[in-house]
Order: structure tokens, then sequence, then C-alpha cells
């Protein structure tokens, strides 16, 4: 059951940037919640005022986490 709801928010956050092109990602500086638009490369946290490259901010859902062990 727990694995169909992350499933799910997977779904939506593919859909998110399927329609939007919007991603959303951790700040890998204070670990906030960041949206950007995917085709950026580089991300403003708009939290800690961190200007990273996109390869530093983790994806927050991402395909396959479903299989991580935490879940």
């Amino acid at each position: 059951m727990k694995n169909e709801k992350i499933l799910k928010q997977i779904q939506l956050q593919n859909a998110i940037q399927s329609k939007a092109d919007i991603n959303i990602v951790t700040c890998g500086n204070c670990g906030s919640i960041v949206l950007h638009e995917r085709k950026a490369e580089e991300i403003d946290c708009p939290y800690c005022n961190q200007i990273m490259d996109v390869s530093d901010c983790p994806d927050y859902l991402y395909d396959g986490m479903e299989n991580n062990v935490v879940y």
C-alpha cells in the first residue's frame, strides 16, 4: 500500500515536469524543497541564497525511489 502511494507521488511529479516543465528538488546546501524550471543550468535557492549547479540539487521525487530501502 505504501509503495502504491509513493508511485502515485512519482506519477504526479512526472505530470508536473511534462506539463509545466518544472522540477522539484532538494537544495544541495540547506535541504529546502525548491521548484525550478527544468531548462535551468543553475538553481538559486530562495531560502539560503546559494547558487548551485542543477546536479547539486537532487530530485525530491524520482523514478525508482519506491525501491529505496527507506520505503
